[in-house]
């Protein structure tokens, strides 16, 4: 739940959905708040507003970054070291990403970036960070 509603992702789709939850509990009308994200498997919020960091279990093996509007940004591929990536996690200013290597077969792993709020921000360890806004 955030911000009065439940939001949920369709992989058959390549959708998030936002699902406003009514003053009685009841649910609201569903609105697609982003498209076009191929293999959507898990999300994460990347801070306190609407900001999604989306794990795209696909061939290419992506993080998309889901700006507020909807519109999104590869943030990280399998070049970067993802593989078959199935959630995501954001504690801090740190993202993990497991991979199970479903479609590979090769090199299951967890990979860790740190996101930055602004473009000042440092890279994380591996060199990966991005700008996000709230």
């Amino acid at each position: 739940m955030r911000h009065h509603a439940v939001w949920v992702s369709n992989y058959d789709r390549g959708t998030l959905l936002r699902i406003p939850v009514e003053e009685d509990g009841s649910a609201g009308t569903i609105r697609t708040h982003a498209t076009g994200l191929t293999g959507i498997d898990d999300f994460a919020f990347a801070g306190h507003g609407k900001t999604v960091l989306a794990a795209l279990n696909n061939t290419d093996s992506e993080l998309a970054l889901v700006r507020p509007d909807g519109t999104h940004t590869v943030v990280l591929t399998g070049k970067d070291g993802l593989s078959g990536p199935t959630s995501v996690a954001v504690r801090h200013h740190r993202v993990y990403v497991p991979g199970a290597a479903f479609l590979t077969g090769v090199d299951p792993n967890l990979l860790v970036a740190d996101v930055g709020k602004n473009e000042k921000s440092e890279p994380g360890k591996n060199g990966k960070h991005w700008k996000h806004e709230d």
